[in-house]
Parts: C-alpha cells; structure tokens; sequence
C-alpha cells in the first residue's frame, strides 16, 4: 500500500481551491504537523515556491521522528548549477533535516532548455554530495515523464497527477515498468486540490462541470456508508505502481481523517464514477 505523504503548499500559499486563498495559520501548522508524525507520517512534501512552508515546517517537525523531507527546485533555481545547490542547501536549513529525500525539478521542460546542462550538472553534483537521495520530477503528463527519463536516465523519482476522476495513469505498462526498475512513483492530486470534496454551492462557476463527479462521489460514499474522502483514498491506495501519496491538510483533524481512512472500493465503482476532462483535471486551465 503506498505510504503517506504530507504536502505543505497550504503552509504558505493558500494552496487548494477548496481553500479560497486562505492562509493555514502557524498554530495549525504545528498541530497538523504532530497529528502527521504522531499518527504515523513520516514524510512531508515542501518546495521554496510555497512562501514560509519549508520554515514552518521545520519549526512544527519533531527530529525524534526521524522526518523525510522532499522539496522540488523551480525554474528560476536551474539557471545554473550553484543556484541549484544553493536552493538545495536553503531547503536543508530551513527545514533542519540532513538531506533531502527527494528532490524534484518543479518544470520539467528545463531539461529541453538551453540551461539543460547546468540543471543536470547541479543535480548529478547534488546526489554525488550526498544533500539530496533521489532526483526526479513532478509532471503533468506520462509523456513528459518518459522524454525527461530518456533525456536524464539518471531521475528516478516522479510526482504524477491521479485521482479517481482522472484514471489516464491507472493501468500504465510505462509506470508499472519504471517501478519494476526501481523507480519511485508519488501520486499528487488525490483530491484534486479539494475540489473533490468540496460542497456544490462551493464550486466555482468556471468548474461546474465537476459538479456531477463530485455528485457521484457522494453517491458512491453514502452507498457504502463512508465519506468521499474515503472514496478519494482508496483508490489511491489501490494503484498497484504508487510507492506515496501525497495529500494535503488545513487542520489536526483531517490528518486523522486521512491516516484512519483504510477502505477498500466495491468491485463495481468504476461503473459509478465517470471520468473529468483536462479542463477539470489541470488546474493550471482553471
């Protein structure tokens, strides 16, 4: 079963659209992060985009716990190779860990830039020194993920999107392939930045065609008696190539919520719920 991951884009950006914007305050921060190590987590999921998120989260972790931490470095960072160390190093401080789990390139599409060289330099530098033990990527598309693996075989760890609305990775040969060789594969938008737990009068306009998805989740939880959290999970944790899942938390309570969550879907859900369309599916179009 994949582990648990905790993201932290909502430490300091007011990530999640079921967030409306809204700041996770440093009190809850802390609390979210023991409910997490308290509770079995033993991971979490950082990067210098998201504002104060790497400091927070390195005030509120217990080191008793041994924490992982992994982190990402964005385009900005790769336009040479000490910039990359030097995020690299900024992240270890921050967040008081010894190394970096795993590090990601938030852009792929670096690698196909003129900085290519640099970028692959300062992270085949990063693992030779020991700061970072896995390099990789976090990608929209499997077909991003298998030219950046062609282009640098050296990446061996990947964030992709997968929800139960989504299932375009569900049953990919490439992915299964990849983790028979070693490869480590996250899951990211288990609940679609919220959306898919959010109440309908909560939708925004431009997204109401998710409306019947969330609708058919709802169905499908109160069926069997759980909630459409419940739902989301399981089928998270049901992908047979996922080593991690990363989900996210604004309180104490839906940390708990997720780590007791241990559901296994009905044979007939996939007749249940229908797919979304990129337009749903990408947040970068909303």
């Amino acid at each position: 079963m994949p582990k648990l991951i905790l993201g932290t884009a909502s430490f300091g950006t007011g990530y999640g659209i079921s967030n409306k914007g809204s700041y996770v305050e440093s009190k809850d921060i802390f609390e979210i992060v023991s409910a997490a190590q308290t509770n079995g987590i033993d991971e979490f999921d950082t990067a210098p985009a998201y504002g104060f998120a790497e400091s927070y989260l390195g005030l509120s972790l217990n080191q008793e716990f041994s924490p992982k931490v992994s982190s990402k470095v964005s385009k900005d960072h790769c336009e040479s190779a000490e910039l990359i160390l030097r995020s690299i190093k900024n992240t270890i401080r921050n967040t008081k860990v010894q190394k970096i789990s795993n590090l990601y390139l938030h852009d792929p599409e670096v690698l196909n830039s003129s900085k290519a060289s640099e970028t692959i330099a300062g992270l085949k530098e990063a693992l030779a020194s020991g700061l970072v033990e896995r390099i990789g990527l976090s990608v929209y598309t499997l077909d991003s993920l298998l030219r950046a693996k062609d282009l640098f075989p050296e990446l061996s760890v990947f964030q992709v999107p997968e929800n139960i609305c989504d299932r375009r990775m569900l049953n990919s040969k490439e992915l299964m392939d990849l983790k028979c060789d070693d490869n480590v594969l996250i899951v990211r938008s288990i609940f679609l930045q919220g959306l898919l737990l959010m109440p309908l009068s909560e939708v925004p306009t431009k997204l109401n065609s998710a409306r019947k998805l969330i609708l058919e989740l709802s169905s499908l939880a109160k069926a069997n008696q759980i909630t459409s959290l419940d739902v989301c999970l399981a089928y998270g944790q049901a992908i047979s190539w996922a080593s991690g899942i990363v989900v996210g938390a604004v309180n104490a309570s839906q940390v708990i919520q997720i780590v007791e969550s241990r559901i296994k879907l009905e044979d007939s859900w996939l007749t249940r719920i229908d797919t979304a369309s990129l337009e749903i599916l990408d947040p970068r179009r909303w």
